[in-house]
């Protein structure tokens, strides 16, 4: 079900891959150990953000924060905060949450995890918040913990890889 919902992503069949994700999460959830559930909690809210669904994408977001903060894979994590910024900011109610998550999607992953997104976003976050000081730019700088995306599968791997010009490992 989740290779399904994959390819749907990668035809750019946002919708349809949002129900199918949703439908393995029904009925694989209890199979799934706590990591895999991180990651399909992850493609659930990056497809229902790519389908203009932000309360779906809202709603998992939250079970990540509620259920799995103590995985050591969710908090910190680039892409976390990447699609929390982009949650925000498509339901445009709280813009320093949406302010604070692109600032950790750049701090923790680098300005890779904007490509493919709309470049205010990047522009936005680099307006107020300075480089780091060690190298003064941004350029080149890989994030903090790219590593807690070592664990990203299917659609949202290749993605990643897409972002960043490298397949996982990172470190």
């Amino acid at each position: 079900m989740i290779e399904f919902a994959d390819e749907h992503m990668v035809k750019g069949r946002a919708t349809e891959a949002l129900a199918a994700y949703q439908e393995a999460w029904s009925h694989m959830a209890g199979q799934l150990d706590v990591i895999q559930q991180v990651w399909l909690l992850l493609s659930i809210a990056n497809s229902a953000i790519r389908a203009g669904d932000f309360e779906e994408a809202f709603d998992a977001l939250s079970a990540l924060l509620e259920d799995y903060s103590t995985s050591g894979v969710v908090i910190g994590n680039p892409l976390f905060h990447l699609l929390v910024g982009l949650c925000c900011h498509g339901l445009q109610e709280d813009p320093d949450a949406e302010v604070d998550n692109f600032a950790r999607a750049l701090i923790c992953g680098g300005q890779e995890m904007f490509v493919q997104e709309d470049p205010k976003h990047l522009h936005k976050i680099k307006t107020v918040l300075e480089p780091p000081a060690e190298t003064g730019t941004w350029d080149g700088y890989n994030g903090c913990s790219r590593d807690l995306l070592n664990g990203a599968t299917g659609y949202l791997r290749k993605m990643l890889t897409e972002k960043i010009g490298t397949p996982p490992p990172y470190q």
